[in-house]
């Protein structure tokens, strides 16, 4: 809205119009400083392009060039602005020095540019090294630098003069830098005390993984953390440390675990043996347990207890639940042996019991197998109710007449054979079908016959129709369906009949009552129009007279939609009359 403003936005716009700020005032001042420099050279430029010699002034042209370089930098203090700062900070504070003390024994403003020249070349040293500090690999960068600056510093001293004590100095200047380089290449680093006390850590936790070794102490995984903190800890002494950290946990964690790992591998050994004479079968607990010793022998307590955990919890199962399984199992079997129907189903059941006991889960094959008995008497019972359902039907299928009775038998057939092979539901649905059908067919049977007496009733609503042909056809189609004994079909089409007639009907009356009312109307506006002088052989009248007679011919022939098409047209033309009159 209107009212409202962004602050985000509006920070990131005031920022942006900032740092175009600073980019401008930074690119006018290196114009600035190049245009000085080529004016400062150019003397110099001009003598050396006549032939004479070229002076040293040439180099404070080169200088104030760098620095114009340089100036575009200093606005915009980002990481890589800061990195290019401290570069040309750490190269060009040493050549800086060098051409400062070339004056030392020089007049008062020569004195005055010199002790300009060191102030800068002091704050660049400092902004170099302040810039370029961190690990060993920065500081071996910024040696690099230096030695640069050292090259550049070198270069200017091959014209010196050693009569003047300046030039002493100049080149103690580059001594001081060498070894600066030095001790930047192969000094200290700001991370230089914890890589000596990861050392020494080191060293000694080396020593007591090889005394703990030599007693048959399981520390090879930290073993393993001291050769990878060996390996990185030097490149990161923050890390290695870490994984000495680690290390030095694991060791005390696994000494610790030491005599418990052996009471649990006692426990579970005799679980495991008791589990073995119980079911000689039984794999299983034999197997987790070898896998927890031979993880106990390579060092992994840790997971040579859970494995000697898992080892102890499936004999502990086989010990409480294989004798159960086996007597629930057996009990089933004897069951469904003496069933008098097959049971599919419980079979499969069973055959699921033992192959869980075959796959050493006694307890879900004693679930399962238990499971069986019960199904056995509710499936005892359900068999009756199925008998006695499949005898009802059957006895309602031989008394019911006037019905087809072939799809019937056919599936009275199926469910008498499902009954024989213990499938009581299915047996049971069949011939709850079957009466449910009979039924069916009786009701359709008896509304059908019923609405057949009282066919003259039914042509009566049709009769007089142009389209009676049609509605015959369809009496016709209900008659040959009641004739092949298809008596829901012909119910249906029945119900549809007197639903389409119903429809049909009440359209009629309808248009009935609104050709009545047409009809009065006119006979008042035709007298109206006997006075007023509008005679029969008037357009309007004729139009009149004819729109309602057709509309009262289609009526009567069943063409509804003829019919209150030409009332339109009829009030339309009395409309006009009325106007008239």
């Amino acid at each position: 809205m209107d009212g409202f403003v962004d602050l985000d936005e509006a920070i990131k716009a005031e920022a942006s119009s900032r740092l175009e700020k600073v980019e401008k005032l930074a690119g006018i001042s290196a114009i600035v400083l190049l245009g000085g420099a080529v004016w400062l050279a150019w003397p110099t430029l001009e003598s050396g392009m006549s032939g004479a010699s070229v002076t040293s002034d040439i180099k404070y042209a080169l200088i104030i060039i760098a620095w114009g370089i340089f100036v575009q930098d200093l606005g915009i203090m980002d990481k890589k602005s800061r990195s290019r700062i401290g570069i040309i900070a750490t190269i060009a504070w040493l050549p800086l020095a060098v051409v400062a003390i070339s004056y030392l024994e020089g007049n008062l403003s020569e004195m005055l540019g010199m002790t300009i020249l060191m102030l800068t070349s002091i704050v660049l040293f400092l902004t170099g090294r302040t810039i370029l500090e961190g690990d060993i690999a920065v500081m071996k960068f910024r040696a690099l630098m230096s030695l640069l600056g050292l090259v550049l510093a070198a270069s200017l001293l091959t014209t010196i003069d050693f009569d003047e004590n300046s030039s002493f100095i100049q080149i103690g200047l580059c001594v001081v830098g060498l070894a600066l380089i030095f001790t930047d290449w192969f000094g200290k680093d700001d991370q230089r005390g914890l890589r000596k006390e990861f050392n020494s850590r080191l060293n000694a936790m080396e020593e007591r993984i090889l005394v703990l070794k030599s007693k048959g102490s399981a520390v090879d995984q930290a073993a393993s953390l001291i050769m990878t903190a060996r390996e990185e800890g030097h490149r990161e002494p923050e890390w290695g440390m870490r994984l000495l950290n680690e290390a030095e946990e694991d060791i005390e964690r696994s000494l610790s675990l030491a005599g418990d790992v052996e009471e649990i591998k006692g426990d579970s050994l005799a679980s495991v043996e008791l589990a073995e004479e119980i079911a000689p079968i039984a794999k299983r607990p034999r197997k987790a347990w070898d896998m927890g010793q031979r993880e106990v022998e390579l060092g992994s307590l840790r997971e040579g207890e859970a494995l000697f955990r898992q080892a102890k919890q499936r004999a502990s199962e086989i010990i409480e639940w294989w004798q159960k399984a086996e007597e629930a199992i057996r009990e089933a079997s004897s069951l469904l042996s003496s069933a008098k129907h097959k049971q599919d189903g419980l079979e499969e059941i069973l055959a699921d019991a033992r192959k869980k006991l075959n796959a050493e889960k006694p307890k879900k094959a004693y679930e399962f197998a238990m499971v069986i008995p019960d199904q056995l008497v509710a499936s005892g019972d359900a068999m009756v109710a199925a008998e006695k359902s499949v005898k009802e039907a059957a006895r309602q299928l031989k008394s019911a007449d006037g019905i087809n009775k072939e799809l019937l038998e056919e599936r009275l057939e199926n469910a008498e054979t499902e009954l024989e092979q213990g499938n009581h539901a299915q047996a049971k649905g069949l011939s709850d079908g079957i009466v449910r059908e009979i039924n069916a067919q009786r009701e359709a049977m008896d509304d059908v016959r019923r609405a057949l007496r009282q066919k003259v009733h039914l042509v009566s609503g049709w009769s007089e129709r142009e389209d009676s042909d049609d509605w015959d056809s369809r009496l016709l189609e209900i008659e040959e369906s009641a004739d092949a004994l298809e008596w829901t079909h012909a119910a249906a089409l029945l119900e549809r009949l007197t639903k389409d007639l119903d429809v049909e009907g009440k359209a009629s009356d309808e248009a009935n009552e609104l050709l009545e009312y047409v009809v009065e109307e006119w006979n008042i506006l035709r007298n109206q129009c006997d006075a007023s002088g509008i005679k029969v052989d008037d357009d309007d009248r004729r139009s009149v007279e004819e729109a309602i007679a057709l509309a009262s011919d289609a009526h009567k022939a069943g063409r509804v939609d003829e019919a209150l098409e030409s009332l339109g047209l009829a009030d339309g033309f009395m409309e006009r009359l009325r106007r008239r009159v």
